[in-house]
């Protein structure tokens, strides 16, 4: 009888367990090993003490766009507990010129942006005119024939096309800094072009927001574990990877809390710094491999607020001349009952916020609050929690692309899943289950010599 193939993978993130389940599905003998006491990596969530209730470490969205994730989630069987927008519809508040929205209309892509367009506030007419033309460059655009778009800012290629400072803080930068965790004037081009492209020319549903209705790790982490088990696999909570040994161009051990640990293949879900840590010293200076430790990172801070009543009726919405960037209203998302409200704001790209004290920024957003929405004005916050992720993902800075390495590594049996490697996307939930699935599949292409049908890229 043949001997079942076995993977070792490390790292319990999204990535790692995305290529942990495609390995199980192929039928080979996965061990996943994590050193946290959960699954879900960066997106997890805890129950809060003094509430009672389950608070996400930040509010993680996922767009139409995001097929792999989706597939994921239908995969574990936990689909039902997400939800998602049959139409794009965001509510934008801005506190100078009023309130509008973003919605998809029944037109055919890219025509569906038009009437919400014309008649956002945010924008002057000729903003208004200059960015359809700016929208009809970016859908034709073919980004594999531009490698110099990793080379330049956004807000750079954006002022070539005519784009005012005003439209590119008040149209622009709205989609950007909560996709690529930084601002316009900070990010690569190629990537903030590949959001537009995939997000909201190439379909009409591609930017329908969807949300999961309970907290992370209810959705991801227990499903994930017995998805494997059930399919003859084992998950390790609480161990760490001390070391792998290379032998004759091949990984030959992996080291686990002091113990020996063989298999067939090693996928290593791990993010930069702890990779580099994990590898001998001959694979820290390799260039395939160091190149990773020169990714730079974005912060992300969440202000978790509950109220002692209802302050704000929307599900979420984006903001504009204002700290608050998005704000989510988890009472609503989530349909929890009672008399208070518990909203959560999200910083994405959050240099300015995150080296602040927690009653500082407690209190600013307080204020906000308080200026936006009436209703606030009068209600006792009962409960406060800051939650500061300073290396939340990779930033998206311009050279970026050629700092992210292939899932496939030059050891033959070695395999790298994070949603920083080369993907095509940005830190993102989808960007973490395709490395993953790209991960297993160039891990079984390494056992039968037969390529897989990759993943498709964005182009």
């Amino acid at each position: 009888m043949t001997r079942p193939r076995t993977a070792l993978v490390v790292g319990g993130g999204l990535a790692g367990i995305a290529a942990a389940c495609s390995l199980a599905d192929a039928g080979v003998r996965v061990r996943l090993i994590e050193k946290r006491p959960f699954l879900g990596g960066r997106a997890y969530s805890w129950t809060d003490e003094a509430t009672g209730l389950e608070v996400d470490n930040g509010q993680h969205v996922f767009l139409g766009c995001c097929t792999e994730y989706v597939a994921f989630l239908k995969q574990l069987g936990v689909w039902r507990k997400a939800h998602q927008q049959k139409r794009m519809n965001v509510r934008v508040i801005d506190k100078v010129w009023g309130e509008s929205a973003l919605r998809a209309s029944p037109l055919p892509a890219p025509a569906h942006l038009l009437p919400s367009l014309l008649r956002f506030r945010s924008l002057s007419p000729a903003e208004k005119a200059l960015a359809m033309y700016a929208f009809a460059q970016i859908r034709s655009l073919d980004r594999s024939k531009h490698p110099e778009l990793d080379s330049v800012t956004l807000e750079e290629w954006l002022r070539g096309k005519r784009q005012s400072k005003h439209a590119i803080r008040s149209l622009w930068n709205l989609v950007i800094q909560p996709t690529l965790n930084d601002d316009i004037s900070r990010v690569s081009a190629d990537l903030g072009l590949m959001v537009f492209q995939e997000g909201f020319l190439r379909s009409r549903n591609g930017a329908n927001v969807g949300w999961s209705r309970v907290g992370l790790s209810t959705l991801l982490g227990a499903a994930a574990r017995r998805y494997i088990e059930e399919s003859g696999g084992e998950v390790r909570l609480g161990a760490a990877l001390d070391a792998v040994e290379v032998e004759g161009g091949a990984l030959s051990r992996a080291v686990v809390d002091g113990e020996e640990e063989r298999a067939d293949m090693y996928v290593l879900a791990l993010l930069p710094n702890q990779l580099l840590a994990a590898l001998p010293q001959s694979l820290r200076t390799d260039s395939f491999f160091s190149r990773a430790g020169r990714l730079k990172t974005s912060p992300i801070v969440n202000v978790h607020l509950w109220y002692d009543r209802p302050v704000w009726d929307a599900e979420f919405a984006a903001f504009l001349n204002t700290p608050l960037q998005w704000a989510f209203n988890k009472s609503k998302l989530w349909g929890q009952e009672g008399d208070g409200q518990y909203i959560d704001i999200s910083l994405s790209g959050a240099h300015d916020f995150v080296d602040l004290p927690t009653s500082e920024i407690v209190q600013m957003f307080r204020q906000e609050m308080d200026a936006l929405f009436p209703a606030a004005r009068g209600a006792e916050i009962t409960r406060a929690l800051v939650v500061k992720q300073r290396d939340a993902t990779f930033a998206a800075l311009p050279g970026t692309a050629s700092l992210r390495p292939a899932q496939r590594t030059p050891i033959s049996n070695l395999f790298l899943a994070g949603d920083w490697t080369d993907t095509g996307w940005p830190a993102t939930m989808e960007s973490a289950v395709r490395s993953g699935r790209l991960a297993a599949s160039g891990a079984l292409a390494s056992l039968t010599g037969v390529e897989p049908v990759a993943t498709p890229s964005p182009v």
